[in-house]
């Protein structure tokens, strides 16, 4: 049995693995129980995303499993390449986030969010559906919900910039 064969099967454990260390860092995170309801601790979207991710990989666990399957059977033997598209998606998703990270402190949530979703999907579409100023409503409401559902419904600090110092938050 190839390296190809189980990537998926692989990449779901190793995931896996690492959502079960991720949750017990995130039970960690210290509190201010008489500050803040139950509810809205720290510890709560690092809990949720962990808990997403652990949904994810026994998905991607079980996606492998069934490829393995389908291969086994299948006795073409012929292994689809991953095309140079692809691949130059998945490496400016990557720099697209690097950067998102490392601009985050400066300009603050809001704008950051905006330019980082906008740049995530024009990599993501196809060329011949891009359509920019729906690209730029998504990203502003989108942006707009979780800054209202973090600032106010579980009164977290976001990092502040120029927008969020004219919005007084």
């Amino acid at each position: 049995m190839s390296f190809k064969k189980c990537k998926d099967l692989i990449l779901g454990i190793v995931m896996l693995l690492f959502s079960g260390f991720y949750l017990i860092y995130a039970q960690q995170i210290k509190t201010r129980p008489k500050l803040t309801p139950g509810y809205a601790s720290a510890r709560i979207m690092p809990t949720l995303l962990g808990v997403l991710l652990a949904i994810l990989s026994i998905v991607c666990i079980y996606q492998g499993i069934r490829q393995m399957r389908a291969k086994d059977e299948d006795a073409s033997g012929k292994e689809k390449k991953m095309d140079r598209g692809d691949l130059m998606a998945v490496v400016f998703t990557f720099a697209v986030i690097i950067g998102y990270v490392i601009v985050m402190p400066t300009l603050g949530f809001i704008l950051s969010t905006i330019i980082y979703l906008i740049l995530q999907m024009i990599i993501l579409s196809p060329k011949e559906k891009r359509n920019y100023v729906l690209f730029a409503i998504v990203a502003v409401v989108f942006t707009a919900l979780v800054f209202v559902a973090f600032r106010v419904g579980l009164q977290q600090l976001l990092p502040r910039g120029p927008i969020e110092s004219l919005l007084g938050f």
